[in-house]
């Protein structure tokens, strides 16, 4: 069994085991890289761990609302399209979910129609049946 990289060094952990603290440590990463500047959470670390783990499930008692992979795809587009101001240098997860629903449902509604048509190719007859009926 091989061990996993530390939670706040996401560049080496696989993306399915990232918790709150790995969400932090990309969100404070990226947002020095594409900004310049310091991240700073919304309302305290605290609260945005609740916010990210009762997304992800790991939060106590709540049950896993969306993937690792749709949370960090949320995070990425938000700051890709961010565009900062002189009041509003930097945002943070707190504003991202706040502010950005539009594209979480735009994410989630990907999601769905990607499992829809997986689950339409799954349940596709063989060829090889049909075959014979011609």
């Amino acid at each position: 069994m091989t061990k996993l990289a530390p939670a706040k060094d996401w560049r080496n952990r696989p993306l399915d085991t990232w918790n709150t603290t790995t969400f932090h440590a990309y969100l404070a990463d990226k947002h020095k890289e594409l900004f310049g500047i310091d991240y700073a959470p919304f309302r305290g670390w605290t609260a945005e761990k609740g916010m990210i783990g009762d997304l992800i499930g790991t939060r106590t008692g709540k049950p896993r609302k969306a993937s690792n992979e749709a949370v960090k795809r949320f995070i990425d587009i938000t700051f890709d399209n961010y565009t900062p101001t002189p009041q509003y240098p930097g945002v943070n997860f707190g504003w991202i979910w706040t502010y950005r629903k539009t594209d979480w449902q735009r994410i989630q509604a990907d999601e769905l129609a990607q499992e829809r048509r997986k689950a339409s190719v799954e349940e596709a007859p063989d060829l090889e049946e049909l075959n014979g009926w011609w």
